[in-house]
């Protein structure tokens, strides 16, 4: 079995006359937190849709634990097998979820779909996650108009961890949360890593956000790599300008953000 849960070679997408993506590889290892990392246009979402089957490569290969990703039409058995393998959890949870749903049921569905578990086995389970993610059996009976968007963040999760995925794209999955929900979400991701070792994909334009997530970066512009490298590393010596510039927002190498309570 290889290390790798993604490889991704020579990547390209192309819209038109325009390419948001050129050339662009890299590998996940088991238990791996990567960033990509960019500005808005930087081609860093299109790569994430890509992982996940949202878009297919105009050019180059995908590899999704140990299997080959190929385009067309798959039978709902092969979907079901690659929605174990990789989810994504989006910038906003509230569009994410169904706003007639109520947060149990939500999570209940995911299970659904992939376990065979009885009604009451799957309510167990429901609440279990919800309260792995920070919340509590109360929240389940809730419409997610009735939460904060740090809580519905906290359901987009547990409804992606539900089906036990090996890897889990977040794409700019805090940028609409301030500051200190953003370090609590932060915080329960690293919880989760710790506990389930799941390989991490985190799609950012702030370095700052993942200094605390990733254990290596590459970054992206114009739709291609510009640097990559450890991301200790790129925060305290950055070498190429664009890298520079994001650098800039980080108030100092040593930069973490303080636990706060649950959101």
């Amino acid at each position: 079995m290889s290390d790798f849960v993604i490889e991704a070679a020579g990547l390209r997408k192309e819209f038109g006359q325009a390419v948001a993506v050129d050339n662009v590889s890299f590998t996940l290892s088991r238990g791996q937190s990567l960033a990509v990392v960019g500005e808005s246009g930087s081609g860093k979402t299109t790569v994430a849709r890509m992982l996940v089957g949202l878009e297919a490569p105009s050019g180059g290969s995908i590899s999704v634990c140990g299997r080959p990703r190929r385009g067309g039409r798959v039978s709902s058995a092969e979907r079901r097998r690659r929605a174990r393998e990789i989810q994504i959890v989006f910038q906003d949870p509230y569009s994410s979820l169904d706003k007639l749903q109520r947060i149990g049921d939500v999570v209940e569905t995911s299970l659904a779909l992939h376990f065979p578990l009885t009604p009451a086995e799957r309510r167990r389970r429901a609440l279990e996650l919800l309260e792995a993610v920070g919340l509590a059996e109360r929240h389940a009976a809730m419409l997610p108009r009735q939460l904060s968007g740090g809580q519905r963040q906290r359901v987009a999760i547990a409804r992606a961890i539900a089906v036990e995925p090996e890897v889990l794209v977040l794409d700019e999955a805090v940028a609409a949360l301030d500051v200190s929900i953003q370090a609590q979400i932060l915080n329960l991701l690293a919880d989760i890593r710790e506990r389930s070792g799941i390989s991490y994909v985190f799609i950012s334009h702030d370095l700052a956000v993942v200094h605390q997530i990733s254990d290596f970066a590459v970054v992206m512009s114009g739709g291609r790599i510009v640097e990559r490298g450890d991301t200790r590393d790129l925060l305290r010596d950055p070498q190429e300008e664009y890298t520079q510039a994001l650098r800039a927002a980080v108030p100092r190498p040593g930069w973490k953000p303080t636990r706060r309570q649950p959101a």
